[in-house]
């Protein structure tokens, strides 16, 4: 990677004396941003292009090349990427276009390239990508004319369009950038390789980056783990809305979108996910010119009453507080500001404020103890000077120890002050919402970088073997789902709890069971073959004698047998009735994730009220607590209007046993619990219920 960011020696396959073609672009801007190292233009119909000796070909470049930037056309880059290993080059940067963007030819060409860069053991950006800037060694090789200021800012985007925003926002906003990456196909480089070399990176303070989707998640979350505990990284996730739910059996599965499992991979990772580019581009701003906050107290100075009210509200919105002044912080304020003005937060400096009645305030509030972040309000009105307040904000905001933000709200008469205030590395928004945004992502982020706590995964142990041989007399059947019995016996391996039950294949035997069990009893069909037997009569609940069980059997078998014809029936089962909370566990395995653990409220009703959370395996004491804790649904189980509190811990050892279960068996493709019954405090955690489908063999 080093290769790649802080080369000495440059070749550039494909460049061009023809200002049309993209080889001339990059190579022409490779010189003009004054790249101190040594450059080779590479054209066999070229002696010199822009000043520079051309060579023929790589080999007949007589010293040493260490990255390798190609500009011909798709069908020349393997034969460009052979001569680049036999150079001896480290890295390769492949502009063209032409790849698997194109279809399957082009994917068949791509994995060529891959290949070639295996066997000489090169690293490859792209194909099909803008290439990369690193500023501070004034090494621009893009096809784009943007040169952006130097700073602390890393940004990589999958989009080449992205690219293109994200440069021309940095040059309106005044905003530097250390690295630029447009990662292209990723036929080898990725986001994960990215982090890694970033996180060491002396001259990056701040990470953004635009995802379409991630060819090693695994691989991504670790990185963002660890890259996250030293700096913050900012994710502008696309496909939020598109349909990456694949079809399941279980009602985790049907939960498990794609854009779900982002959310949990990021949540895991401590990485800032945002929804928009403008939030990206805010969020970025402050990140990198602001000091981290030291708690979530906010101080608001504003010269607009409404301003003010907005940017309270939206302080619940994003997770700050409005601080609570110290009296001696009140009674200097009220010894300088007019009678008029509102001396609690939001401090009200009045229409008529001048940049030193500002100045007073702002400078007033930041001493006091509760204060740990400052948004300046201001609304355009004719008694302001907004340059002048915008001058006295500046002269300081960046030289405290905590972030000072502005909210200059209007148009033509604030865009004096905005400028003024990114000339000097202060981040100014034209709304409060996206001010306080802003300081509320910093908090959250400190936030989750002091929760993580312990990350070591919870391991839990099993009987494999048992679960192993299962498995194997499942697959000798042909099935891939198991019936219901079957999945219990794989919690049970694992320490699950599981109700006292008996399968009878007559009324009789079913009678016989209730009577050893006690009454009252649950009464469900036993079926590979029927999912969810709710749906189809395959559940009754409070059987109370032995003649209401000779009836329930015969009415439950009518019903399955007329509703799903043809399904295989192992009999009904009997189980102990327990009580307690309903809830869900399940797993459902991603290509680039691994197992998803999901947790939620539980019973028939859990697609429709989607109160779930889901965390990627393997799962921390912090993962599971996290989890456990963000349903909405929590405030039922811990005890909410002097109901009995659930026994949460049992729930959480029965969700880490769920979890292990997942790691140990990837041939189980999906796992659903629902319900599981929390009984009160003490009382344990019992798996009513169990959907196991395994994934089928090639």
């Amino acid at each position: 990677m080093k290769a790649l960011f802080e080369p000495e020696f440059i070749a550039v396959v494909g460049a061009s004396n023809d200002e049309r073609k993209i080889g001339h672009i990059v190579f022409s801007n490779l010189i003009r941003s004054n790249f101190k190292g040594t450059v080779y233009p590479i054209n066999p119909k070229a002696s010199e292009i822009l000043g520079c000796k051309a060579y023929p070909s790589l080999t007949a470049v007589p010293g040493k090349v260490e990255l390798v930037v190609i500009c011909v056309p798709n069908t020349l880059v393997p034969s460009v990427m052979e001569e680049s290993g036999i150079k001896g080059a480290e890295a390769v940067i492949v502009i063209t276009a032409g790849f698997k963007e194109l279809g399957k030819e082009g994917a068949l060409l791509e994995r060529k390239v891959g290949d070639i860069a295996k066997k000489y053991g090169m690293r490859v950006l792209g194909p099909n990508c803008m290439g990369i800037m690193n500023t501070h060694q004034r090494m621009n090789i893009t096809f784009t004319n943007i040169h952006p200021m130097t700073g602390s800012i890393a940004i990589a985007s999958q989009s080449g369009a992205v690219c293109s925003s994200m440069l021309d926002w940095s040059t309106k906003s005044k905003v530097g950038f250390s690295k630029f990456i447009s990662v292209g196909n990723k036929v080898d480089i990725d986001e994960a390789d990215l982090l890694s070399y970033l996180k060491d990176d002396p001259d990056t303070n701040v990470i953004g980056m635009y995802i379409e989707g991630a060819n090693r998640g695994k691989e991504l979350m670790s990185e963002a783990f660890r890259t996250s505990q030293v700096k913050p990284i900012i994710v502008l996730k696309s496909g939020r809305t598109s349909s990456g739910s694949k079809a399941a059996s279980s009602h985790t599965g049907a939960l498990s979108g794609s854009d779900k499992i982002y959310d949990a991979a990021f949540h895991q990772a401590n990485v800032i996910r945002v929804n928009t580019i403008d939030e990206l581009f805010d969020l970025l701003q402050v990140f990198a010119n602001m000091p981290m906050p030291k708690g979530d107290g906010l101080a608001i100075v504003t010269n607009a009453g409404g301003h003010g009210v907005m940017a309270a509200d939206a302080c619940s919105d994003y997770g700050l507080r409005l601080a609570s002044f110290e009296k001696s912080t009140i009674d200097k304020l009220k010894g300088y500001l007019p009678a008029a003005a509102n001396l609690y937060n939001p401090v009200d400096v009045l229409g008529d404020a001048t940049a030193a009645r500002y100045e007073f305030a702002i400078k007033t509030v930041m001493e006091d103890p509760n204060v740990s972040c400052v948004a300046v309000l201001l609304a355009p009105l004719d008694t302001v000077d907004i340059k002048a307040v915008a001058e006295h904000v500046a002269s300081f905001a960046g030289k405290v120890s905590m972030p000072v933000v502005g909210a200059f709200v209007g148009g033509t008469k604030t865009n004096v002050g905005i400028e003024l205030m990114h000339e000097a590395n202060v981040p100014c928004y034209d709304s409060p919402d996206k001010a306080i945004r802003a300081l509320g992502a910093m908090v959250h982020y400190k936030k989750m970088r002091e929760e993580s706590g312990d990350t070591a995964p919870v391991v839990v142990e099993g009987d494999k073997q048992r679960v192993k041989d299962l498995i194997a007399s499942v697959r000798r059947t042909g099935r891939t789902s198991l019936s219901e019995s079957e999945g219990k016996e794989i919690l049970r391996a694992y320490g699950v709890a599981i109700p006292a039950e008996i399968t009878a294949a007559t009324p009789e035997e079913a009678a016989r069971a209730a009577a050893r069990i006690g009454f009252p009893v649950v009464m469900k069909i036993d079926s590979p073959d029927i999912a969810h037997k709710s749906d189809v009569g395959g559940v009754m609940v409070g059987i109370g004698s032995e003649s209401a069980v000779r009836q329930s059997f015969e009415l439950m078998m009518s019903k399955v047998r007329s509703r799903v014809p043809g399904a295989t029936i192992n009999g009904i089962t009997i189980c102990q009735m327990v009580k307690g909370k309903e809830v869900l566990m399940g797993m459902t395995r991603d290509e680039q994730f691994g197992p998803v653990i999901t947790f939620g409220l539980g019973g028939v009703f859990v697609e429709i009220m989607k109160d779930v959370a889901q965390r990627i395996a393997p799962l921390t004491r912090h993962d599971v607590d996290t989890m456990v804790r963000s349903i909405r649904s929590y405030a039922i189980l811990t005890g909410a209007r002097g109901g009995r509190a659930a026994d949460i811990e049992s729930l959480k050892d029965t969700i880490f046993r769920i979890a292990q279960i997942a790691l140990d068996f990837p041939e189980i493709s999906e796992l659903e619990v629902n319900p599981v019954m929390v009984g009160d405090e003490g009382k344990g955690t019992y798996a009513v219920d169990a959907l196991v489908v395994l994934r089928r063999e090639n």
